[in-house]
């Protein structure tokens, strides 16, 4: 194996051990966090006060408001604390943003299309809140959470009401209760990228809620034409057409979906089902399971629903007495057509996924014997990729859906056909017919399935280009890009790092980053072209839509873009900062931590203390500021005039101004700023005083007498 392989597999195993580090924990904190809904947890907050007085010498940072839970206080196994925030010579950690997937079955009802993308995510490393309409939270709990599987939380929302979900709409009591219940599960287990995925239009007015105040996509995910399905009602249909239109991304898993939906819809995707093929190859093997029955066996899986044409498959099984059917699945009918009564019929009910390949190993052939109306023309059944996967034949009737596969499948419509083409399929001598299943199914993977919608969501969230310029003090840059690694949860950014000729270890960090980075651009300048400078060659090289300039002396806490992203939004604003602890104007806020260790917990309340607020300011100080492409080229570049650097941002904020732009701070984003690393070498030097009168008096000459900004300190988020 070459290194480059070697170095992949290397970094592959990392990545899969790092993610079970991450799932372990995320689990933990989920359960924590409802621990401290309890009774027991309020008693003895008291106590928890006077034992945090004693440690740290401070008042306990975990108001009645927030009940935050801080995830550094939690006991922690050896393989969670490597997904604690890394040494400056540690390598960072990938940020991915969350899944909440609002459900229209139980997780353990069945598995199919929800489930198995819902997996791949998790298997992924992405976190995936499944939360379903079925039940709610326990009592006196915003939300009940229980992990399902590796990632996977299924979570219950309170409600006080009823709700049925397939025939009405959310109340406005129950929409409250619910957005209330999701903000605490976001609080509590630190979502700060989301995307919607809905499978039931009964929750689109949630999701539009959680847009408008965390900036969240939509995705609906369209697993079935609604219209004439068993049980929906025409609000929730109404309620289908609103969303379709307002939806960011629309999948849909049938042509015939996207054919009806194409022009309602600005974004929709067909996005059919899969097979998890290497759980069915893996698990398709000899085994005892229906030993005591004799052959053929005619096999079926799934829900003996309205759907199945069940007085088909009993007319065939009584023609063919010397088959046997096998029908494995619950029963959602009463009348099962007199198949009970037939001896060579098995109704074996649900079995656990994990044994379908199993079951699947025995028959001899597959039947998908749907009945024909326009909800089954526009399934993209899943169990023909399953069935396939071990290379059966199937027997379906004629499918639209199914048409584009008709070199594989064995298409009849009534008794008699279905008999014959049972027949072909049972006396099947060529083996490159199976081969050839195999092959569409293993084309058919889910993890493709994963891949594409994953690019669709990404391509939802417009691109950033972050800017960072270095010069020496390779240990800031570390800590800041590692922190930006590994709490970007935002998942369309680039990141483009220009260094000034610095003569320490900084080029060798950068180079090392190019090469295990793929989202980094590195430029080594052979001298110090100053911060305009070195920013405009940054902002040149850019290819997002939204442009960051990031200081190297900053440390981000998770979720730290996403507040700027969303304030950018209003057309009247140009730049955008956060609050930091260090500045020398309004956006200086008090902090209560003493050290990194707290910093992002403190981020976390006074984000969440001043969700959506904003305030004017004379000038942003280019630490950290974000503006839209169109208005850069608006503005054009930093001017390189300003040397080294001192007051360029001055400039560029009343450049902004003049254009007749806002230069806002947003009070609901916060990074850590060291503050003058570079310039402190400056002043050591004495050459700060001569560099600040120099651009100072350029500054007066382009804006006339400049004015010291005087801080008005903002309150500590408590």
């Amino acid at each position: 194996m070459d290194k480059d392989n070697l170095a992949t597999l290397e970094r592959e195993n990392a990545r899969v051990e790092r993610d079970a580090a991450i799932r372990e924990r995320d689990a933990a904190i989920a359960y924590i966090a409802m621990l401290k809904n309890t009774r027991s947890w309020r008693i003895t907050r008291p106590l928890r006060t006077l034992l945090h007085w004693l440690k740290y010498k401070s008042r306990h940072t975990e108001p009645d408001t927030l009940e935050f839970l801080r995830a550094e206080d939690l006991p922690l196994s050896p393989i969670a604390k490597a997904t604690q925030p890394s040494l400056p010579d540690e390598s960072p950690t990938e940020a991915r943003f969350d899944i909440l997937c609002f459900a229209n079955i139980d997780w353990a009802a069945r598995f199919q299309r929800p489930q198995q993308l819902m997996s791949q995510f998790a298997r992924h490393g992405y976190r995936v809140f499944y939360i379903v309409p079925s039940r709610s939270a326990e009592p006196g709990h915003a939300y009940s959470s229980v992990e399902v599987a590796p990632g996977v939380f299924e979570v219950a929302l309170r409600r006080d009401e009823f709700v049925d979900c397939y025939n009405q709409r959310l109340t406005e009591n129950t929409l409250r209760g619910y957005t209330k219940a999701i903000d605490a599960l976001a609080r509590d287990l630190r979502i700060k990228t989301a995307v919607s995925v809905i499978h039931l239009a009964f929750w689109a007015p949630l999701a539009y809620q959680l847009r408008n105040d965390h900036g969240w996509k939509i995705q609906y995910d369209c697993m079935d034409d609604w219209v004439g399905f068993p049980g929906i009602g025409e609000v929730l249909l109404e309620e289908e057409q609103t969303l379709v239109k307002q939806a960011d991304l629309m999948t849909v898993t049938a042509a015939l979906l996207q054919e009806k939906w194409a022009t309602a819809s600005d974004n929709c995707l067909l996005l059919r089902n899969g097979v998890d093929f290497e759980f069915f190859e893996r698990n398709c093997v000899p085994n005892n399971l229906l030993a005591d029955i004799k052959r053929p066996l005619i096999g079926f899986y799934g829900g003996l629903a309205e759907w199945v044409d069940l007085p088909l498959i009993a007319a065939i099984a009584r023609q063919r007495p010397d088959w046997n059917f096998v029908l494995i699945g619950d029963l959602f009918v009463k009348d099962l057509a007199g198949l009970d009564r037939l001896p060579n019929v098995h109704l074996l009910g649900r079995k656990p996924y994990a044994q379908m390949p199993l079951y699947l190993y025995h028959f001899n052939a597959c039947l998908i014997p749907f009945r024909l109306y326009n909800v089954t023309h526009a399934v993209d059944p899943v169990k023909f990729y399953e069935f396939i996967s071990a290379g059966k034949p199937v027997v379906s009737v004629p499918l639209e859906e199914m048409k584009i596969y008709q070199d594989f499948v064995y298409f009849a419509s009534e008794p008699r056909a279905f008999i014959e083409q049972i027949e072909c399929a049972l006396n099947e001598t060529d083996t490159r017919a199976a081969t050839e299943r195999v092959a569409l199914a293993s084309a058919n993977d889910w993890h493709h399935r994963f891949e594409t919608n994953l690019n669709a969501l990404t391509a939802l969230h417009a691109k950033v280009s972050i800017i960072v310029v270095t010069y020496n003090n390779v240990e800031l840059t570390q800590g800041c890009i590692q922190s930006l690694l590994r709490n970007t949860t935002y998942p369309n950014y680039e990141l483009i790092i220009v260094d000034n000729a610095s003569s320490d270890d900084t080029r060798n960090y950068l180079r090392y980053l190019s090469r295990t980075q793929a989202n980094v651009t590195v430029v080594l300048n052979d001298r110090n072209l100053g911060f305009a400078a070195a920013n405009n060659q940054g902002l040149r090289l850019a290819t997002g839509d939204c442009l960051v300039l990031l200081n190297n002396d900053t440390v981000l806490p998770k979720g730290w873009i996403d507040p700027l992203l969303r304030h950018l939004q209003d057309p009247q604003i140009g730049l955008v900062g956060p609050m930091t602890n260090a500045v020398g104007n309004e956006a200086k806020v008090d902090v209560d931590y003493v050290d990194l260790e707290h910093m992002e917990a403190f981020a976390d309340r006074h984000v969440a203390r001043h969700r959506g607020r904003t305030f004017d300011i004379s000038m942003l100080a280019m630490f950290c500021v974000a503006m839209r492409r169109e208005v850069f080229e608006r503005i054009g570049l930093l001017d390189e005039a300003f040397g080294i650097g001192m007051f360029e941002d001055d400039d560029y904020s009343r450049r902004i101004q003049a254009a007749g732009l806002r230069t806002v701070c947003a009070q609901d984003a916060y990074i850590h700023h060291y503050g003058q690393a570079s310039f402190k070498k400056l002043i050591a030097s004495g050459e700060y005083q001569a560099l600040w009168d120099k651009n100072q008096a350029y500054f007066e000459s382009k804006w006339g007498k400049w004015k010291r900004p005087e801080p008005r300190l903002q309150s500590r988020a408590r």
